[in-house]
Parts: C-alpha cells; sequence; structure tokens
C-alpha cells in the first residue's frame, strides 16, 4: 500500500509516516511541543541524494527537558522531508551537539 507523502505547504515539509507514527506514540502535549519547535526552528539544509540527516532538538515540559532526535532528508530539487522521530537520552543530545547536528533555536 503506497501512501502519497503528506505535505505542510506553508513550510515546504514532506512529512513521512514513520515520522507520524513516531509522533503519536509520543505523549500528547510533548509531541505538541516536539512539533511547533521542529515548525519554528528548521532551517533548510543542504540537498543530499545519499545521505539523511538526524538533528536533536530539546524541549522543556514542565520544567524537564525532553531530547528527541529528528531524521531529515532533502534532495535537489526537493522539499525538506522529516522521515523519523526519537526521543532520546541527553548523552546523545549532547553527543549531537559536538557534532554540531542540532536545531538551533530561531530568534
Amino acid at each position: 500500500m503506497d501512501l502519497e507523502p503528506r505535505y505542510i505547504k506553508d513550510r515546504g515539509y514532506e512529512v513521512e509516516d514513520n515520522f507520524v507514527t513516531s509522533l503519536e506514540e509520543i505523549e500528547e502535549p510533548i509531541a505538541i511541543k516536539i512539533a511547533l519547535f521542529i515548525q519554528d526552528n528548521l532551517r533548510d539544509i543542504s540537498p543530499n541524494n545519499f545521505t539523511t540527516y538526524v538533528l536533536g532538538g530539546v524541549v522543556h515540559y514542565y520544567n524537564k527537558p525532553i531530547t528527541f532526535a529528528v531524521e531529515v532528508m532533502k534532495t535537489h530539487g526537493e522539499y525538506l522531508t522529516l522521515t523519523d522521530l526519537s526521543l532520546i537520552n541527553m548523552n546523545e543530545y549532547l553527543d549531537l551537539i559536538c557534532l554540531n547536528s542540532y536545531i538551533k533555536i530561531q530568534k
């Protein structure tokens, strides 16, 4: 069963089913915070036909940091595609920061 990719028109994102499924498995208030954080802060990445990027992020829920990793893909001439999402521990998030693979907060 092939499903059409989902598309968020205003931002130019495509969303794959794995991303949506992963987001649905997270507690609703946290999932909403993560989705809004990605929407507000994720910027375009360099196109690459051969790899996906894993970017870390952090949101706060009742003053507790919730760290996550989002997998994104960008091919030439295509929109940014959100392919997967997972909750990670703080050490993994700090590793992504050291690799400069994290979502920087936009002001």
